[in-house]
């Protein structure tokens, strides 16, 4: 199958993987680059796999190994951000990828702020509590606010 996660070793831990509405089991997984080779309960070879061509197949995100300070994106959407200072910058409306580093793009009241996901820029993110605390000196440098 094609992983469409950053590294698809991420889904060495995974045990059962949903395609369509039915759950199969996993019996082994060998990932390689963007592909992973699975061999799932009830499939003997790849023949009998052929009817699970073109399915997308999705896994619980608990069981995808997120090296430290690696998140998903959807867990970032919705998270407040703020200065140590307590002030706020907004709440996280999206995260662009182009490669070099995330952007991630804020709303507050209305108006939009972008800023590049850099070390020195965020601080600390707390998925538990939503929130996500930047400099406020390296993120004026970097910060790119809507007209």
């Amino acid at each position: 199958m094609q992983c469409y996660l950053d590294d698809s070793s991420m889904l060495k831990n995974v045990k059962q993987l949903y395609i369509g509405t039915k759950t199969y089991a996993v019996e082994r997984i060998r990932c390689d680059g963007a592909f992973c080779f699975v061999l799932l309960q009830g499939f003997a070879d790849r023949n009998s796999a052929e009817s699970l061509r073109n399915w997308t197949v999705c896994a619980d995100k608990e069981c995808v190994l997120l090296d430290k300070d690696r998140f998903f994106i959807n867990d970032l959407i919705g998270c407040k951000i703020t200065f140590t200072d307590g002030r706020t910058v907004g709440v996280v409306k999206d995260v662009l990828q182009y490669g070099a580093a995330d952007v991630f793009v804020c709303e507050n009241n209305g108006s939009e702020v972008s800023f590049p996901y850099l070390k020195d820029v965020v601080l600390s993110v707390n998925i538990g509590s939503k929130l996500i605390v930047v400099d406020a000196k390296r993120f004026g440098e970097v910060a790119v606010y809507e007209d």
